[in-house]
């Protein structure tokens, strides 16, 4: 059986139709945004000025899937874009609804090919398959759902703790996920013949939100992998010099979810002679708030997908406290690419004891203990770089695919 897979943004949906696609069973992948710079609107970078046409590049440099079969892509919307643009602008409530609205627009786009008589089956994912699949059950198609978050109502009694501690970190939209967002999640899991999530910790949040056992029953971990062609050839790491600081990374959202408050506190506790910190990312607290840290941090914004090894390359140690993780394939990346982790465990558990450091608290009491302790030992700190990489091997994209075709023949359409 084929899977039509799709998904009006990214998340990792490109690679799970490149897995798809190299088992045989990508009848084709339906997105927004696919760069082909043949085609509008990537054309229209050939006729901007130098310095606007390389900041336009970049951004769409960020969905190019050169593994992917033009051919089995199929692309659909404007709504994404616009999204995008609402979000960088700040406007989160704007930037929701835009989501909201062009998910059941590219539901519409999908109707046609979910009615014909090809064969297939639908992967898609949280928040924008509903439409989809509650028609596709209507035809007989099997559906699978790739949740990538964990359970909004323990999203929601997590962040509340937390903002009530740290309030002035949050942007307005962030406390909390609405209900008629959790609404939509359950009839999606309904809706779903199977659920996949990428942790053990994304699973949990399922059985412990969720008021149907139904749901849970029908969930499955599959973990996710970092991608070949970027990570696959990443250098080994160097060696860790005796003095100086130690150059720790943040890379993602940077959002209290995340624990960027745990962090920025962190290395104000640290001398600029023992520590230095990388931010990447969409800042998502208040402007005010990152002031009082900016003189001891590097931040830099959104990056395209092909210039994250550069950066991660360029670092010692990987931080990702987490509170609410679906998974976390950037940690997967920070192994292939020879960083030592400092993670939460509300996330997939990359680190091992030969890797990094799990913390037993998502505070910044601990975070600063992990971090003074490979300060301070430069010599665990080189063992977690020099076992990093092999450990990395166990989150490939061959297993991922791998890990894919052993789920369809245990639990896909027909078994």
């Amino acid at each position: 059986m084929k899977f039509a897979v799709f998904h009006p943004g990214t998340q990792h949906s490109w690679q799970t139709a490149t897995a798809l696609q190299e088992l045989g069973q990508l009848q084709f992948f339906a997105t927004s945004i696919f760069y082909r710079p043949d085609r509008w609107p990537y054309r229209i970078e050939r006729y901007l000025p130098d310095a606007l046409r390389l900041r336009v590049h970049q951004e769409f440099r960020r969905f190019e899937h050169a593994a992917l079969d033009p051919d089995l892509v199929r692309t659909f919307g404007l709504f994404e874009w616009l999204e995008r643009l609402a979000s960088r602008a700040g406007l989160e409530k704007i930037a929701e609804r835009l989501d909201l609205v062009g998910n059941r627009r590219f539901s519409r786009f999908l109707r046609q090919e979910i009615a014909s008589s090809q064969p297939f089956a639908l992967w898609g994912f949280n928040s924008s398959s509903l439409e989809s699949f509650e028609f596709a059950r209507t035809q007989g198609r099997f559906c699978v759902l790739d949740r990538t978050n964990g359970d909004f109502r323990v999203y929601n009694r997590i962040m509340a703790d937390v903002a009530e501690r740290y309030g002035d970190y949050f942007l307005p939209g962030q406390r909390r996920c609405p209900d008629w967002m959790i609404e939509r999640d359950d009839r999606e899991y309904a809706a779903a013949d199977r659920i996949v999530v990428g942790s053990e910790f994304a699973r949990r949040t399922l059985e412990d939100g969720c008021p149907d056992p139904a749901i849970t029953a029908k969930t499955r971990v599959l973990e996710y992998g970092f991608d070949p062609h970027l990570f696959a050839n990443m250098p080994q790491p160097d060696s860790i010099p005796a003095n100086g600081p130690v150059r720790f990374l943040f890379l993602g959202q940077l959002i209290p979810r995340k624990g960027i408050h745990h962090v920025l506190e962190a290395i104000a506790r640290i001398p600029p002679s023992q520590a230095r910190l990388t931010l990447v990312g969409m800042m998502g607290i208040p402007k005010e708030v990152f002031a009082r840290y900016a003189d001891r941090v590097d931040f830099i914004p959104t990056v395209a997908r092909a210039d994250v090894p550069q950066i991660m390359a360029q670092h010692h140690v990987f931080l990702l406290p987490t509170y609410f993780e679906g998974a976390g394939i950037v940690l997967y990346e920070a192994l292939a690419s020879g960083l030592a982790l400092i993670q939460s465990r509300n996330a997939a558990l990359a680190a091992t004891p030969d890797t990094g450091i799990l913390l037993d608290a998502i505070d910044t009491d601990h975070l600063h203990a992990a971090m003074m302790q490979v300060i301070e030992n430069r010599g665990r700190l080189g063992h977690f770089r020099a076992h990093a990489q092999a450990e990395a091997e166990n989150h490939s994209f061959a297993n991922y695919r791998d890990n894919i075709a052993r789920l369809l023949a245990e639990a896909g359409p027909g078994s």
